[in-house]
């Protein structure tokens, strides 16, 4: 026998609000996948001169952006399985490193980078 969920419940399910994110996991994800090849933090003293640097990142792109971008494959990158939330700590911390600017609307669950952006 199949069990429903009544609709009030799914309803408060879906509307239940996102979590901060988390800047210091967004850091250590960083250094884990990143650092090899971008400047993640300003006291790093290699990267490789083809990836830009973390702070550039940040300023040229705002947030949406960027949650496009590590949300699909990208192939200059190494496949990162990295979920919502650590695509958000990721972000977040890039942001630290750029201005302070205002930020866009969250990302839509389904909304995808345009294949001109990626290139």
């Amino acid at each position: 026998m199949a069990t429903r969920l009544s609709l009030p419940l799914l309803l408060g399910l879906s509307a239940a609000p996102a979590l901060a994110a988390d800047i210091a996991s967004g850091q250590r994800i960083a250094a884990r996948w990143c650092a090899a090849c971008h400047m993640i933090s300003p006291g790093q003293t290699q990267s490789s001169p083809d990836a830009p640097s973390f702070a550039a990142v940040a300023g040229r792109y705002e947030s949406r952006e960027l949650r496009l971008f590590l949300m699909a494959p990208y192939p200059r990158m190494p496949n990162m399985p990295l979920s919502q939330p650590e695509i958000a700590d990721l972000v977040a911390y890039i942001r630290t490193l750029g201005p302070k600017r205002d930020e866009p609307e969250p990302l839509e669950k389904d909304e995808k980078l345009p294949e001109a952006k990626r290139g």
